[in-house]
């Protein structure tokens, strides 16, 4: 039984000769001991993520309420064009009738024109015919 334990002994390269703890034991046991500083930065970090999260949280919102305004404009615009567009066809319908309206008129007056010629023509012939009157 003393082989054994010789050869366990001797055999471990990892035990100090000044401790016969093995060198994980102080960590489990729960003495070890953190920097000082440690738990400031830890609360330093966790100040500025908690910073970092509102101004983020802010910023999302003015972004949301600047696209939701955008949104209404754009709606806004939207309905815009479409009263426009609704405007001018009923402008071109309106040109076009009033072209359409044009062109009888001068039809008309071109009739008319043509009937006063024929009838002064008819009364130069009958003046022609009765030597400067009209009657013959």
């Amino acid at each position: 039984m003393k082989r054994a334990n010789s050869n366990l002994s001797s055999g471990n390269n990892n035990v100090s000769s000044s401790s016969s703890k093995p060198w994980f034991s102080s960590y489990q046991s729960g003495g070890y001991q953190p920097p000082v500083h440690y738990a400031s930065d830890q609360t330093h970090t966790l100040q500025d993520t908690a910073k970092t999260y509102y101004q983020t949280d802010e910023t999302a919102n003015n972004v949301l309420q600047k696209m939701t305004i955008q949104r209404s404009q754009l709606q806004s615009a939207h309905g815009s064009v479409h009263e426009m567009q609704q405007a001018t066809a009923a402008a071109r319908r309106q040109i076009e009738e009033l072209q359409r309206k044009n062109r009888q008129k001068k039809q008309r007056l071109y009739v008319m024109i043509a009937a006063v010629g024929l009838a002064d023509l008819l009364l130069f012939f009958r003046m022609i015919q009765c030597r400067g009157g009209f009657f013959c």
